[in-house]
């Protein structure tokens, strides 16, 4: 008898995790079937207003800006990208702020983003850069505060008509200035009083070696190291790293980030 409950035993054991992995299957396959037609509702459900005019939604966006962020000025179209820009200024450098907007007609959605950069050349990178200087952030993740977000939310949609399409860039813009500019004000105080920061800017401004070298020298072992800041042997970089590595008071998030900061650093240097 013992022997027959455990031969009957074993075979419940082996099937249970498979039965409630076939649970989970399906529940997962139901949610994303429930996902998908939440988004299709989004998308497809009609206003009274005409389809939208090839162009017509630049105009659009810059209309909404100038109601909501005045400060705002639209930039450029780049990349599939339209770029509006606030300028401000710290510690007599320039600082670019930037709203990213990507719309797709085809999709039906517009993917949004925030940017503060020190460096101009990063103003139509669509990078989330990793570092203190120049840094980029989806604004759903803001938003969101969260990073695992599924498409529904990680996206704004539209259904390709005037009037919803309207109200669907008024609702990023709107988070654009909830979620965003504390975001740019935050970057913009600790430009002016994070330690490690500081002590960058007071170590390139001392510095005095050819910048065409530094640069040539850097960008050739990042090309060569995979674009691996771990493969910068640069005799500069090293002591610039180390010396903000020293730095006292620094969290686990700036510690993290300070390969990245010593790189930006040294690029600001040479291109100032």
């Amino acid at each position: 008898m013992i022997n027959r409950k455990c031969w009957h035993f074993k075979p419940l054991l082996f099937i249970y995790p498979t039965v409630i992995a076939n649970d989970r299957t399906t529940k997962n396959n139901k949610e994303k079937v429930n996902l998908l037609d939440k988004i299709k509702a989004l998308t497809t459900k009609q206003d009274k207003s005409p389809e939208l005019k090839k162009g017509e939604i630049k105009h659009i966006l810059i209309q909404t800006a100038s109601e909501i962020l005045p400060d705002f000025e639209f930039l450029a179209y780049k990349n599939s990208c339209y770029t509006f820009q606030r300028l401000r200024q710290v510690n007599n450098l320039t600082i670019y702020e930037l709203l990213h907007i990507i719309f797709t007609l085809k999709d039906k959605n517009f993917a949004c983003s925030i940017a503060s950069r020190l460096n101009p050349e990063y103003i139509f990178s669509n990078h989330y850069n990793i570092g203190l200087l120049n840094p980029h952030q989806d604004l759903k993740v803001l938003k969101h505060n969260s990073g695992g977000l599924n498409i529904q939310d990680a996206y704004y949609f539209h259904n390709g008509q005037v009037e919803t399409t309207t109200n669907t860039v008024e609702q990023f813009f709107g988070d654009f200035k909830k979620y965003g500019l504390p975001f740019l004000d935050k970057q913009l105080e600790k430009l002016k009083s994070n330690s490690i920061i500081k002590c960058g800017f007071d170590y390139i401004d001392d510095l005095q070696t050819d910048k065409e070298n530094l640069k040539k020298e850097i960008t050739e072992e990042l090309n060569k190291g995979g674009l691996l800041l771990s493969s910068i042997k640069q005799p500069i970089y090293i002591d610039l790293k180390e010396k903000l590595q020293l730095v006292s008071g620094q969290s686990k998030e700036e510690r993290q980030k300070i390969q990245k900061t010593a790189h930006e650093l040294l690029e600001l240097y040479w291109t100032r």
